[in-house]
């Protein structure tokens, strides 16, 4: 998955290994705290699983599969998979280089289980679209980490990439481009609690929090209640004394509630995130002073779909191209997308127990307002196949006359 501290092997990525590995070849004597290689070898079984991931998706779906999951043309999305797929194979090997160069020994025995995000396309493109967000959360959380100047700028540069990626994939899952104007880091311990489940047969070193399921099956909007599962909900904490907590990009803390009347907060766009606390007091949104302690369970990832882009809708008109503006109606979808994604293998993990779960829905799509109200009007917009193609034809003569 997107998660990661990774080096490029161009621009500042070649750069790092040319100091890592100097042409005399001599032992390197550079400085590396524990925490920076412990962040990196976390980071490389990451992109280790990213790289099996995209690679074992562009080998078993074809073109007739991304037609038939509602794209305009298949192109689209396989040219952005087989980039997507470079940039991460890219990393790895990268990475696993300047391990190495740092003294320090690579984990290369896991296994990485994602057949289940492979049963068909949409499934695949929800997963995608998990991961690179869950990735970005990654990479901010890992920087904190790192005690080495060239190699945080050189993770960064890589951050910048993966954001990249999260942005194609949130178009080509139908929902918005860029839905807030800052993301949410996350630890390792955090990070390892949504991905978890899909890494087998190695030991990170790095204990995971215990993963928490969203059981929710439809379409989630604001004032959506929630209900859970996790291994940590076994009543030997009493339902009364324990909170939900929804930390999004912006936030300066989660929007806490209690557990037995959790609902959906309105006025947020894109993804956030789900944890389970002993405490009412909401989680900072930085790592330094998240007192994160009270985590009882999670995260998990839901997305809230409520502002479709025209470039959603350009791409993959095979999604219901009706988007309704309403604080409590939506439209359903003329192609219904998964609207959960459990990323729980067939055996259990040696990593993390528990499900691992997170939820994806993109089954409706909702126009936010231009200001935060709730005094919404309805508003209907059908796109039709001619003039779906009329917009990729502007685009496409626009870009050939730069």
């Amino acid at each position: 998955m997107t998660f990661t501290l990774l080096f490029s092997l161009c621009g500042a990525g070649f750069a790092l290994l040319q100091l890592l590995a100097p042409a005399t070849a001599l032992p390197i004597a550079r400085s590396t705290s524990s925490s920076t290689l412990v962040a990196l070898q976390f980071a490389n079984v990451l992109e280790q699983l990213e790289s099996t991931f995209y690679a074992q998706a562009l080998q078993k779906f074809n073109q007739s599969d991304f037609t038939a999951a509602g794209f305009a043309s298949a192109q689209v999305p396989l040219q952005q998979f087989q980039a997507i797929f470079q940039d991460e194979a890219t990393h790895t090997t990268t990475l696993q280089l300047a391990i190495n160069a740092l003294g320090g020994q690579t984990i290369s025995n896991c296994t990485f289980n994602v057949a289940s995000l492979l049963t068909d396309v949409p499934t695949m493109v929800a997963a995608a679209r998990l991961v690179e967000n869950v990735g970005v959360s990654a990479y901010l959380g890992a920087l904190t980490l790192i005690n080495d100047t060239v190699l945080s700028t050189a993770a960064a540069t890589i951050m910048t990439v993966e954001a990249r990626h999260q942005t194609i994939l949130n178009v080509l899952a139908g929902g918005t481009a860029i839905p807030q104007a800052f993301d949410v880091a996350l630890n390792p311990s955090e990070i390892l609690a949504l991905t978890g489940g899909l890494i087998s047969g190695c030991n990170l070193g790095i204990p995971a929090n215990v993963p928490l399921k969203v059981n929710n099956s439809g379409p989630l909007q604001a004032g959506t209640k929630l209900n859970f599962t996790s291994t940590a909900l076994n009543g030997t904490t009493p339902v009364q004394n324990l909170s939900c907590q929804f930390l999004a990009g912006g936030l300066p803390v989660a929007i806490s509630q209690p557990l037995s009347d959790c609902s959906v907060p309105a006025n947020v766009t894109g993804s956030m995130l789900v944890f389970v606390t002993n405490s009412s007091q909401p989680l900072a949104n930085n790592i330094r002073d998240a007192a994160t302690g009270t985590i009882v369970a999670g995260p998990t990832m839901i997305f809230i779909d409520n502002q479709q882009d025209a470039l959603a809708i350009a791409a993959r008109p095979g999604l219901n191209s009706t988007m309704i503006t309403s604080s409590t109606s939506h439209a359903t979808t003329s192609f219904a997308a998964p609207t959960t994604v459990t990323l729980t293998p067939a055996t259990p993990s040696t990593v993390a127990s528990g499900t691992v779960t997170s939820v994806v829905t993109s089954t409706s799509r909702t126009m936010a307002p231009t200001t935060v109200t709730n005094n919404w009007t309805a508003v209907t917009k059908t796109i039709s196949p001619s003039e779906v193609s009329s917009i990729l034809a502007s685009a496409v003569a626009t870009m050939g006359s730069r």
